[in-house]
């Protein structure tokens, strides 16, 4: 098994590396994740014009993306709004239904966008609408669904009632034989942004499987690292997973590179000191930044249970 796995991705690698890449001359590390990261820490705290500013230098680097948990079409969407610039909050409307299958209904039902519908270029999403959630639904491979939502439940047969080392093994090699599979054919880690992949709710498939990354067992981790960062120079897969496998295959020991864990201690990162540099220089943001949205979201789910009365 272990001699199939290291020619498959021998022959693998070799194939990879003569592709044309795409996002080949962008750089995403350096030109657009932190100008992003500072915009959503803006718009959470309501400083719509700042946060508007941020996303359009970020934009003006490098194409747009829709990352999960930030949205940056649909920020700017709420920003342009806010600031008086309807037509080209609408332009980013169109870009969530047009390239990432949102449902014009709920964004028609939006209080915040309530304001907007008057004008030509709204009655021009309204009229295509459909036309675009069809074209949507065609670009889905609706077998890499399948076939990501059978890799999850694998992953998780072994995991969930109890652990099982032996099975695990074999799984998590076949998971990342699969794994490596679409990312060569597809040039992206697989997720809900990419079209191919599809968003949460177009069937009953769940295909995220970012998890099977903390699940890649040390002596495979120098193998898939440099693979992920390329990816995440680019923009083609979420910029969490090099510091997920990194501080995955620590968790042994209990000392971490990147804290992507939280309530760790310092006293449990590796040179601290320098710590917001490595994340930096790897895609992530500054650890300050990610314990903020985690307060944030933490505040808001107070409040969401005590308003329903849980």
């Amino acid at each position: 098994m272990k001699i199939k796995i290291i020619v498959f991705l021998l022959i693998s690698v070799v194939g990879f590396s003569q592709k044309k890449k795409i996002n080949q001359e962008y750089d995403y590390i350096n030109n657009y994740y932190q100008f992003v990261y500072q915009a959503h820490y803006e718009y959470l705290n309501k400083n719509y014009q700042k946060a508007y500013d941020l996303l359009k230098t970020a934009e003006k680097n490098c194409p747009l993306l829709n990352q999960t948990g930030i949205y940056e079409p649909r920020i700017l969407a709420e920003c342009a709004t806010f600031l008086n610039k309807p037509k080209e909050a609408v332009h980013y409307l169109e870009i969530l239904v047009k390239d990432y299958g949102y449902s014009y209904n709920s964004i028609k039902n939006d209080s915040i966008f309530l304001n907007i519908q008057r004008i030509k270029s709204w009655k021009k999403l309204e009229r295509n609408n459909e036309k675009y959630a069809k074209n949507y639904l065609e670009k889905v491979d609706f077998n890499l669904r399948k076939e990501l939502h059978q890799m999850k439940i694998d992953d998780q047969s072994v995991r969930t009632n109890g652990y099982d080392e032996q099975k695990a093994k074999v799984i998590d090699s076949i998971n990342q034989l699969k794994l490596y599979r679409i990312v060569v054919d597809y040039d992206f880690f697989p997720e809900y942004s990419f079209n191919q992949v599809g968003n949460y709710n177009i069937d009953n498939y769940d295909p995220e499987i970012s998890v099977l990354v903390m699940h890649i067992r040390s002596n495979k981790a120098d193998f898939w690292k440099p693979i992920l960062l390329d990816l995440i120079r680019r923009g083609r897969a979420p910029a969490r997973l090099y510091g997920n496998l990194s501080d995955s295959i620590l968790r042994s020991n209990g000392v971490y590179d990147y804290g992507i864990y939280q309530n760790i201690g310092k006293e449990l990162i590796n040179d601290y000191e320098n710590l917001d540099k490595r994340r930096i220089a790897v895609g992530l943001p500054t650890l300050a930044y990610q314990n903020f949205v985690y307060e944030y979201w933490q505040k808001e789910f107070e409040k969401y249970k005590e308003q329903n009365g849980n």
